[in-house]
């Protein structure tokens, strides 16, 4: 299988921020614009444009972001207008959202019949790849295109994709 065909975008990531000290609620509201959901409070950061909610312990989850730079500058951002230092703030990565093309069409019933680890899904007009060699679940459509879901590592997401491919391509699976 040719591997110059693969394209694979990170659209998004969850990010967790632990601040050294926890941030209080009411000030998230009154200075950094937040707004109070339950045990939560949201904030819309504008540029760029995230989500970031605040826990009840007092960390920040950011969402809508891919790069953890970038989300790191937001959260700085809003520790710094709450006057709060932005030193010793722990940074965990959580799931991606992965999109790809593998460039090629898939015969989806074919590829459902020939691999235990894949359903075909008519719900969405997507295969299901349950890649538990790579710790994560793939949808992929018969235009080639696809999602990988419940995977932290880029690098770990591309072999998945490729490892498929190449089962799909041997089996005859793909046009």
């Amino acid at each position: 299988m040719d591997e110059t065909k693969i394209n694979l975008d990170v659209e998004t990531q969850t990010f967790r921020f632990t601040p050294s000290e926890p941030i209080n609620h009411e000030e998230a509201v009154s200075i950094g614009r937040g707004v109070k959901s339950g045990e939560f409070v949201v904030i819309i950061h504008e540029n760029p444009h995230a989500t970031l909610v605040i826990e009840p312990e007092g960390s920040v989850l950011v969402h809508g972001i891919s790069r953890s730079e970038v989300a790191r500058l937001a959260v700085q951002e809003l520790l710094l207008t709450l006057g709060m230092s932005d030193e010793w703030l722990l940074v965990e990565s959580g799931e991606m959202i992965i999109r790809f093309s593998i460039g090629r069409a898939v015969l989806m019933d074919l590829a459902a019949d020939r691999f235990a680890e894949i359903n075909l899904d008519s719900r969405i007009g997507a295969l299901r790849i349950n890649a538990d060699r790579h710790k994560c679940s793939i949808l992929l459509f018969n235009n080639g295109h696809g999602i990988v879901l419940k995977q932290t590592s880029k690098r770990i997401a591309e072999m998945a994709i490729r490892h498929w491919s190449s089962q799909l391509d041997d089996e005859g699976a793909l046009a």
